[in-house]
């Protein structure tokens, strides 16, 4: 039906035009405030007109006896009385009558002089007496068939004649009703000025509103960084425009983050395809092997037990080749859920010096030799730390040439101990210092040499879990140099919170 109001949707928000509320709303105060001032100056003109009537009337009344005494008689003090809307009656002692010539005083009915106080009325009833007193005298004082709003005023004179003067009040009528119709008319005008420059002060009012709501459309269309930046932010628009900025703020950095998480989730989902495709590749290596020395036993072994020895032998080392191969990546993936570390309060001196013996029983061929303190005390895990340690030592004997040196020293400055590992090998280039740290990560130069990859990454997971970090740095000369840091007293540790490495 046309004509209702929409009924707003339940679970929306009513969104009246505030525009034409605020224009309607002012315009009707308007209105009524004009309406309240013409009335109270309808009123206040009709009575201070009124008032003015009845003090010349009352004046010209009380002119009537002295003018008496100067000689006015008859017609001519008729005429001295009368005046602009005062018309006159006199009335002598014998009856005679000289009035005003007019409409309203030609019928003798209209205006009759006062009766004496107990007289008796037209029809010769006895009355109450007329108002101002007992002679009729006052101002105020109305004959009987008087019009009613007219002002009529009546004086007994000293020689026994009566005057009776009547305030015609139709002038004043005709004014009202001009002014009234003057009012209205200025009162339209001033209320249509009014309500058009109330729509441009609301339209200029409502600009911050169309500012914002621009913003809101440019940032749909794609331009995520608008703003709208409010002017003054204590104001109800500028709170408004502030909070608007904010959910900006917000969603922005929401839609940031979910696109930093979509892009690690898909650097991480192909970091496992990668490292997936990497370890089938390391495994297949020892798998062949051991698929090969089996085919070669179960094929030959009964026509060539010469060989059957050395057959064992490689079935042995590529067992052992794909046991440490799984073994290192179970503890890729241990350290990667949870490094379990088992902290007691050791002595790094020992644990180090530990896998630097195994390391120089390993390698007979190679010099390994160790510098620094003799004692270290640390709160730390020695079975990882020593894993730590073997990890970088093995990392540095394979790309050793024989009869190479391998120097291992330990340092404490300032609550952190320092294992630092250097090699006379090739060396590492600086752009791959930090990429051999990656799982399954083999340079071009260590092809050659046995291993998976996964030596340094496990090193470095091990370290960081202790609140460390291991990093490859510039050598003081040739070969490689890594250096393992660690707190001695540790707080809270956590893989997530490492501490920044001070500089060797």
């Amino acid at each position: 039906m046309t004509g209702l109001r929409p009924r707003a949707i339940p679970g929306t928000t009513p969104t009246p035009s505030l525009r034409w509320r605020v224009v309607v709303a002012v315009t009707v105060a308007f209105a009524v405030l004009l309406l309240v001032v013409g009335v109270a100056v309808d009123i206040a003109l009709g009575q201070r007109l009124r008032s003015d009537l009845s003090a010349r009337v009352t004046d010209r009344a009380d002119r009537a006896p002295s003018l008496l005494a100067e000689g006015y008689q008859g017609q001519d003090l008729v005429t001295a009385l009368q005046g602009d809307s005062i018309r006159v009656r006199l009335q002598t002692s014998d009856g005679t009558v000289y009035q005003t010539p007019g409409p309203v005083l030609d019928d003798p009915g209209q205006m009759r002089p006062p009766r004496p106080s107990g007289g008796r009325g037209p029809r010769g009833e006895d009355g109450p007496p007329p108002p101002g007193g007992p002679d009729g005298q006052g101002p105020g004082s109305v004959a009987p068939g008087a019009p009613g709003d007219a002002l009529v005023v009546t004086r007994t004179l000293p020689d026994g004649s009566t005057v009776t003067l009547l305030g015609d009040t139709t002038s004043i009528t005709q004014v009202r009703h001009q002014l009234r119709w003057l009012m209205l008319a200025a009162g339209l005008v001033a209320l249509a000025v009014a309500t058009g420059l109330i729509l441009l002060v609301v339209r200029r009012a409502l600009r911050p509103l169309e500012a914002m709501v621009a913003v809101a459309r440019d940032i749909t269309s794609g331009d995520r960084g608008r703003r709208v930046r409010p002017a003054s932010p204590s104001t109800e628009l500028g709170r408004t425009a502030e909070s608007m900025d904010e959910m900006l703020d917000a969603l922005e950095a929401a839609e940031t983050a979910e696109r930093t998480a979509a892009e690690t989730a898909r650097r991480a989902e192909a970091d496992i395809k990668r490292f997936l495709a990497d370890a089938a590749h390391e495994l297949r290596t020892p798998i062949a092997g051991l698929s090969a020395v089996a085919e070669s036993i179960a094929r030959d072994g009964a026509d060539r037990p010469d060989r059957v020895a050395r057959w064992s032998d490689l079935l042995v080392r590529e067992s052992r080749h794909a046991s440490r191969l799984v073994d290192d990546l179970l503890d890729m993936a241990r350290i990667d859920d949870d490094p379990a570390l088992d902290l007691v309060d050791a002595d790094l001196a020992t644990v180090v010096d530990g896998a630097v013996e195994r390391a120089g029983l390993v390698h007979p061929d190679l010099k390994i030799t160790r510098h620094g303190p003799a004692t270290v005390p640390a709160r730390v895990d020695p079975g990882r730390i020593g894993q730590i340690v073997t990890n970088l030592l093995e990392n540095a004997a394979r790309v050793s040439p024989p009869a190479g040196t391998i120097e291992v020293t330990l340092s404490v400055d300032r609550g952190t101990a320092a294992i630092t590992v250097t090699d006379d090998g090739p060396g590492v280039d600086a752009a791959d210092r930090d990429r051999i740290f990656d799982r399954l990560v083999r340079l071009d130069r260590a092809r050659d040499t046995p291993g998976a990859g996964l030596g340094l990454p496990i090193a470095r997971a091990l370290a960081r879990a202790h609140g460390g970090d291991v990093q490859c740095v510039e050598p003081s000369g040739t070969g490689a140099r890594f250096v393992v840091f660690l707190p001695t007293r540790p707080a809270h540790l956590s893989q997530t919170d490492v501490p920044v490495a001070p500089t060797p």
